[in-house]
């Protein structure tokens, strides 16, 4: 494990936003054949019932940036005073350029700007926060985190009898220097030779586009996999302890936590690591992924703003943040927030 504890930066504020269209789980007829019992077996345990599908015209680029420009406006933040902008995101706009110059250039930031992708996936917002507080303990006194996917569009997820759980989402948080605020302590960890648990095979360089890598009906084929069983086993294994090493290493006590924010995975793996650590399923919240499924990097974001908005501009929460995933990757923070601005779920709106 990479421990890790870094001063200096405060989370300032968050803003979600997600696509207008809401499909349910209940409305799919391809999904297990139209059997409804078998639909509702999988409603009831894993918690999915809806999510938020992009339009083919819309990315998560699209989706960052109205968050962003939300974000800015209410932190009444210039954009030429930011220094750095990370996007995170395993589906962004272009191979070249990064989308980020992209998000750059669209948001008019300064010259005077370090700008990067990161292709992360569900842990995509703890591993961005880990980069974002590298860059402001390095000279960036203001950093825009954004995160954000549209999974729904790797469509080979969704063929046959998978259910339907990934939603689109778009996010953009701010980070400040501030040397009056606690440390944040991270826990990181990798695991590259399980990395065809969760994979898109085609489409890039390793097996590039050729006239057979369409379906019948015209889409793409991604060969997008998910080793469901493998996932599950791997996230009830690794998780509650990458959660109990950075609370030793933080020197805090599960009991300090005011609230346990874990990727939206789905129902029952959130409260198996409630279950090992000993911990009330309250502190875990987890209406999220039944009103927009998982999404990804952006659902711990989107639960703050969803179901926690009020409780986290009141007064200073200590929090812990656990994020699992494509990678395989699993990474645990600890650190004390009190936003001075967090959006409620916007829909989003075309700014063209």
């Amino acid at each position: 494990m990479v421990l890790a504890k870094l001063a200096n930066t405060s989370l300032k504020g968050i803003s979600v936003a997600l696509p207008a269209k809401t499909l349910s789980l209940l409305d799919d007829p391809k999904l297990y054949d139209g059997n409804k019992q078998k639909v509702r077996r999988v409603i009831e345990s894993s918690g999915f019932l809806k999510r938020r599908i992009a339009d083919r015209n819309t990315t998560s680029a699209d989706l960052c940036e109205y968050a962003a420009r939300d974000l800015l406006k209410h932190l009444n933040v210039q954009s030429e005073t930011i220094d750095g902008l990370l996007f995170v995101s395993c589906t962004p706009d272009y191979f070249v350029p990064a989308t980020s110059y992209v998000l750059h250039g669209k948001l008019g930031l300064s010259e005077n700007c370090v700008v990067a992708d990161i292709p992360q996936a569900c842990s995509g917002f703890v591993f961005g926060l880990y980069q974002a507080a590298m860059m402001v303990n390095s000279g960036c006194k203001k950093v825009l985190l954004l995160v954000g996917d549209t999974f729904s569009k790797f469509s080979d997820m969704f063929r046959g009898h998978k259910a339907p759980v990934f939603g689109d989402a778009g996010t953009a948080i701010l980070l400040e220097y501030n040397p009056l605020v606690s440390p944040v302590y991270f826990n990181i960890q990798s695991d590259g030779s399980l990395h065809e648990a969760l994979v898109c095979k085609n489409g890039a360089f390793r097996n590039p586009i050729d006239k057979d890598s369409f379906y019948e009906d015209g889409s793409y084929c991604y060969e997008a996999k998910m080793d469901g069983a493998g996932i599950f086993n791997f996230a009830l294994e690794k998780v509650a302890q990458s959660i109990e090493g950075v609370l030793e290493y933080a020197n805090a006590q599960k009991e300090e936590i005011d609230i346990y924010i874990l990727h939206q995975a789905n129902k029952f793996i959130i409260r198996s690591i409630a279950s090992q650590l000993k911990m009330p399923e309250n502190l875990f919240p987890m209406s999220t992924l039944t009103e927009y499924g998982n999404q990804c990097g952006a659902s711990i974001p989107c639960a703050i703003c969803d179901s926690l908005k009020e409780k986290i501009v009141s007064k200073v929460n200590k929090v812990l943040f656990s994020g699992f995933g494509a990678g395989l990757s699993w990474i645990s923070v600890v650190m004390d927030i009190k936003l001075a601005y967090c959006s409620p779920v916007l829909e989003y709106r075309s700014l063209n």
